[in-house]
């Protein structure tokens, strides 16, 4: 009897590190203290925003439930700290479900069922995203799940109606690559760069271009963070922006977009990196956007950044190539992250208009960086989201986020 896809290519692996240990020395030490909702998971459960990328609720919350019921040993108390790639751990779960998605999509693609093709790549690549959630550097299981994430996301890339190419930016003697998306290639067009948060990589950005910037005629080019995705082999210091100015060199070489006409929005800590930009490279851009940004008390005040879910300190000490067993030295380590400690915020204005995105009592971005954020821009406006996370917020603000961008360029 032939063994099926996911048999053949996924058979569980005990020998593997288990993610919550990879940059934390006591990982074994973590309860659900501090966690968010009161709950035992290490991972900040996204299931607004997953759904939001259409994954299916119920398909995740089964997927959950596996996780929780599974009685293997555990690095620590957490749910999701299963070690080994075998039933119950995070990674090994979220490949079952990326791997069926992606047998489905390729009998639709031999049926010649376009659509459907294309949406269940779309599916196996983010699920196969979120395998890999929260994208360790030296995460062993993560690093295949990225594999098979490009790859679906290539292959529904080729089932759909807008244009894909993948731009190779050089840097200090290698090569980033980044997905362009273009509504199509008749004419020239604006370009928008974006990045997400720490915890982010491309492959999960496209609905953004997908559902509002295609239809606006606006090209989306995704970068990743330092220390993340394509960018692994740098690390998140204090000149956080360099991956960024590098693409902007790049863009006259690049000849499906206009240069002149170009803005950033930036997602979480990639809005620390926009803001950056606003000062740095104003004469590159005609617009920037942050959203939800933490672009200064995080790094300032020793209290907050100790609070922080566990899986945030490490992905700050992944990304800068620390480890997270120490807060108080990883604190310090990030404290020249703020853009006020830099001298950047909090002086003169930028000329750049600015588009700041807020949310009432944001642990990680407080209205103190959204006051900072305002003043820093002579042309600035600030949106307030609801508390709650929701479908509705992330639809509302993009669909604002695009208006406005569409005025700018």
């Amino acid at each position: 009897m032939k063994e099926n896809l996911s048999e053949v290519l996924f058979k569980p692996r005990i020998n593997v590190v288990e993610t919550s240990t990879v940059s934390n020395s006591n990982a074994a030490q973590s309860t659900a203290i501090g966690q968010e909702e009161g709950r035992n998971w290490y991972r900040l459960l996204r299931r607004e925003y997953w759904a939001w990328l259409g994954l299916d609720p119920i398909e995740t919350e089964r997927l959950f439930a596996s996780i929780a019921m599974c009685d293997k040993p555990r690095t620590s108390e957490l749910l999701d700290t299963i070690g080994g790639y075998q039933p119950g751990n995070w990674n090994y779960e979220w490949m079952q479900r990326a791997v069926g998605h992606q047998v489905k999509a390729k009998q639709a693609a031999e049926e010649g069922e376009q659509q459907q093709a294309y949406s269940e790549f779309l599916q196996a690549s983010y699920s196969a995203t979120v395998a890999a959630y929260p994208h360790f550097k030296g995460d062993d299981l993560a690093t295949s799940a990225h594999a098979l994430a490009h790859s679906n996301f290539v292959s529904a890339m080729e089932h759909s109606q807008y244009q894909c190419k993948i731009i190779n930016v050089p840097i200090e003697g290698k090569q980033v690559p980044c997905y362009l998306h273009l509504p199509d290639t008749d004419s020239v067009k604006p370009v928008v760069l974006v990045s997400g948060g720490l915890d982010t990589i491309q492959t999960e950005l496209y609905p953004f271009f997908e559902r509002f910037l295609a239809p606006a005629g606006i090209a989306m080019l995704c970068i990743d963070l330092p220390g993340a995705g394509h960018c692994s082999h740098w690390k998140l210091q204090q000149d956080s922006s360099k991956i960024h100015l590098a693409v902007l060199d790049h863009l006259p070489e690049v000849p499906w977009v206009d240069h002149a006409r170009v803005a950033m929005l930036g997602y979480r800590f990639a809005g620390n990196v926009a803001a950056r930009l606003a000062f740095i490279a104003s004469q590159r851009l005609r617009a920037v956007v942050t959203v939800g940004a933490p672009v200064d008390r995080l790094f300032t005040d020793i209290q907050r950044f100790q609070n922080l879910p566990q899986m945030y300190q490490d992905c700050l000490a992944n990304r800068s190539g620390s480890n997270a067993g120490n807060t108080e030295s990883l604190f310090y380590r990030c404290l020249p992250l703020s853009l006020k400690t830099q001298g950047i915020l909090g002086g003169p204005r930028t000329k750049l208009p600015m588009f700041v995105v807020g949310r009432k009592n944001d642990a990680i971005s407080p209205q103190t960086d959204i006051s900072l954020l305002n003043m820093a821009s002579s042309h600035c406006e600030v949106e307030m989201l609801k508390e709650v996370d929701s479908l509705e917020n992330y639809n509302q603000i993009f669909t604002k986020v695009t208006h406005w961008l569409q005025k700018q360029l």
